[in-house]
């Protein structure tokens, strides 16, 4: 029996790859025995949601290495080395908010390195000589995986497993968890074969990371399997659900939160706009958040919102379930518009072709690092310049977008269409399927 260890450190990949037929196939698999490693602390969540017969849930303590000098310092080196348009306008960002200066004058000469392929192999290299290892060492000895599937390779526990691994010289296969990540930071590890989920990012891992390209393959994103059979449920339960009125029309907002944003009084700002326009909305909050000026508010009637995430008591952290994809799947199905800020969903909507706006309006004027990092980052940038999802940077512009849409929801098909054919190369339905042979043909 082969054995290959599965991460789950992120809230998401419960969602992007235990949820989605992926791990069916593997499961059904009787000569594959199946570790998932997660935080501890989840560890009964996992079991009780995804444990099986072949399947062992493994819980370990999280963010060990970053307790240690070493460990810390590559962490913060893998993001301040990097430069990239994301990177620099991250820095920019925090200089602004702290003050610091000369840390970002130092960070800023650090990043200029960066750019050079050998310099990214250099501090490889160091980040594996002295890196704190052995964090995973009394698992692998335990198990003896033929594999280890690293679900997002930026992630610092998976990089101290992967790190353990190429010690013991068992075979890695990385995948980026997002469409955000080849821009955020450097490969700490570089693994045997790095999973992409579309041609842009196999692109991008070859142009900033100088990955090679021989040991790329693109399966497309297996959760977006489910998305092709949309809806998932009729439209009078799915109204009946949610408590919407199906004869009109419905905006779906979904906030960027308070995460990306100092004071987020552009998420409040734009829901009083829709409610003050009479329109329906249902309001999906991002998973596992609260939103400070919008909790405090009394909505109308009109207003429904929706808090997706199971959370853990006692811990600002959850999961996405298979409820919660599911009813993302349908929200962005049966609404007539979709309003969002610089987050993920106008790829969701996009691949979906139904049209969206994404916010930039504030209550009061300001300069671009009082407006959140959001709108800093590469991909950002480069879905804007797509033409497939509307900037909307006044309160006349986004009314006029809402007004436009509604009336004519075929507009700005074309730059959907260009959505789709830089993330979703690889939606066919079959992304599980590729995803699991690639597995299975590296044990």
């Amino acid at each position: 029996m082969k054995t290959i260890f599965i991460t789950s450190f992120h809230q998401h990949i419960s969602r992007n790859i235990l949820l989605s037929d992926f791990f069916e196939l593997l499961k059904k698999r009787k000569d594959i025995r199946i570790i998932l490693i997660v935080p501890k602390f989840k560890a009964d969540y996992f079991r009780e949601n995804f444990g099986d017969e072949n399947v062992i849930v493994e819980g370990v303590e999280i963010y060990r290495a970053s307790r240690t000098f070493w460990g810390l310092f590559f962490k913060r080196l893998s993001r301040t080395f990097f430069n990239t348009g994301t990177t620099r306008g991250k820095r920019k960002y925090k200089c602004y908010w702290d003050r610091k200066f000369f840390y970002f004058a130092g960070s800023s000469f650090i990043s200029f390195f960066g750019s050079s392929f050998f310099m990214q192999g250099i501090v490889r290299k160091l980040d594996r000589t002295l890196s704190p290892n052995g964090f995973f060492d009394d698992l692998l000895k335990k198990y003896s995986p033929s594999l280890v599937f690293s679900t997002d390779i930026h992630n610092e526990n998976d990089v101290a497993l992967t790190q353990d691994a190429r010690r013991s010289g068992i075979k890695i296969l990385g995948m980026w968890r997002s469409w955000d990540n080849p821009t955020q930071q450097m490969l700490r590890v570089f693994p045997d074969i790095l999973i992409c989920g579309s041609e842009e990012l196999r692109r991008e891992s070859i142009k900033l990371h100088n990955f090679p390209e021989k040991k790329i393959i693109v399966t497309g994103h297996p959760h977006y399997d489910r998305y092709l059979k949309a809806p998932l449920k009729s439209r009078e339960t799915f109204f009946q659900d949610f408590k919407l009125n199906p004869s009109m029309p419905f905006i779906f907002f979904a906030p960027g939160g308070d995460k990306i944003i100092k004071i987020n009084d552009t998420d409040l700002m734009v829901l009083e706009i829709l409610e003050n326009l009479g329109h329906q909305v249902l309001v999906r909050y991002p998973p596992g958040e609260d939103i400070k000026f919008i909790d405090e508010r009394k909505w109308s009637d009109k207003i429904v919102f929706y808090k997706p995430g199971y959370r853990f008591a006692g811990r600002p952290d959850f999961e996405i379930t298979k409820k919660d994809d599911a009813n993302l799947i349908d929200q962005i199905y049966y609404s007539s518009v979709v309003v969002t800020g610089p987050t993920s969903i106008p790829l969701d909507s996009a691949f979906m072709d139904k049209p969206v706006i994404i916010t930039d309006i504030y209550p009061t004027e300001r300069n671009k690092y009082k407006k959140g990092w959001g709108f800093l980052l590469d991909h950002i940038d480069k879905l804007l310049k797509t033409n497939g999802a509307r900037h909307a940077r006044s309160k006349e512009e986004f009314i006029t977008a809402i007004a436009t849409y509604l009336k004519n929801p075929e507009i700005d098909k074309e730059g959907r269409a260009k959505i789709r054919s830089m993330w979703f190369t690889h939606a066919d339905g079959k992304a599980s399927e590729r995803l699991a042979d690639a597995i299975l043909k590296e044990i």
